[in-house]
């Protein structure tokens, strides 16, 4: 199967565009290594080794995932969606998108789990991690570094007006492009929504490669047809947020007030920083709720400012305020990574 991306060219020159001027690390911190290598080559800039080894780890990780689903299609017998990851890769460059994990959705989770424990594939991660997810326990397949994720679900916000519809999506599944034979994928509008939902759930306007593959999958798709599904499932004001930022990023529209205020690491391509990720966790919600139920959301990030997460010492709490309040503007993986280290 071809590696020739489908997403629309004025998207990755528009990306490529973007992306010349940042180093490295941010790169790296926007899970584009292996992509801003690609459109070097292709702009005929000098190669990074860095940024060389993401492009082929991600040609590793796609060559391990049409594996790993030609066994899980011998496995099983019924509905098989590979979402994400190898998926939205393949409308990528080159397929220059890294992933470390295989999502698959399924109408009966715990079957198709318990056949690849059969087959030597092993349960990884803490059982208590996954009593109420959209997936379960992570798979190690017998060989290979990629994983396994079985979907009974997809992430969808608990705000949310509907639930997520998994017989629909699977009645309207088309061939994924992994191009492996009896695999499917979701709807591209269908996939677009599952992602945003997805980026959402994580951190909102996280980090570019989440944009890039919402905008890639979106351009497959007819915007009012994308723009009725996302109210019909209660993800209007979501989809109308990620819609902005990625015109403004790709499509030379005008900043929206989210990537202003909360979200300005995403147009200058660098990591956010202590101040901004404090400033996200207390603004989003005014971006995906209507105000009254926004302001009830802010229960969230209070409590995440006065308790420790799942796992954190009150000692490595208090550290972390004092760093936070010491360094506003230190990058946000480097606040974490100081803050939780032990002191001399």
């Amino acid at each position: 199967m071809s590696d020739v991306s489908t997403a629309g060219g004025e998207l990755w020159d528009a990306v490529g565009q973007l992306i010349r001027d940042a180093d490295v690390p941010s790169l790296r911190a926007h899970k584009i290594g292996a992509l801003a290598a690609r459109l070097r080559r292709e702009r005929g800039e000098p190669a990074l080794p860095e940024l060389d080894a993401d492009e082929r780890g991600a040609a590793v990780a796609m060559t391990l995932a049409r594996s790993l689903l030609t066994q899980i299609r011998q496995l099983h017998e019924g509905p098989l969606l590979v979402l994400k990851g190898p998926e939205v890769a393949r409308l990528y460059p080159g397929a220059a998108r890294a992933f470390s994990d295989v999502d698959i959705l399924v109408p009966d989770a715990e079957a198709l789990q318990r056949a690849l424990v059969e087959a030597g594939y092993v349960e990884i991660d803490e059982p208590g991690m996954f009593p109420d997810h959209h997936h379960l326990r992570p798979l190690q397949p017998p060989a290979g570094a990629v994983k396994v994720e079985i979907h009974h679900g997809v992430f969808w916000p608990n705000r949310s007006a509907r639930p997520f519809a998994l017989e629909a999506a699977l009645e309207r599944a088309v061939p994924s492009r992994v191009g492996v034979a009896g695999v499917a994928a979701p709807a591209p509008v269908d996939h677009a929504l599952i992602l945003a939902a997805h980026s959402w759930g994580h951190e909102p306007l996280r980090v570019l490669r989440d944009l890039i593959d919402i905008a890639a999958v979106a351009s497959l798709c007819d915007e009012d047809d994308l723009d009725a599904a996302a109210r019909a499932a209660g993800l209007g004001r979501i989809w109308d947020t990620t819609r902005a930022a990625t015109a403004a990023l790709f499509d030379g529209s005008p900043p929206p007030a989210a990537l202003r205020l909360w979200a300005r690491h995403l147009p200058d391509v660098r990591e956010r920083t202590v101040l901004e990720s404090h400033v996200t966790r207390w603004l989003h919600p005014f971006w995906e709720l209507p105000p009254h139920r926004a302001v009830l959301a802010l229960r969230t990030p209070l409590r995440a400012l006065v308790l420790p997460d799942r796992g954190v010492t009150w000692r490595v709490k208090l550290r972390r305020v004092r760093h936070a309040l010491a360094n506003p503007r230190a990058r946000m993986s480097g606040h974490i990574r100081d803050a939780s280290r032990k002191p001399d």
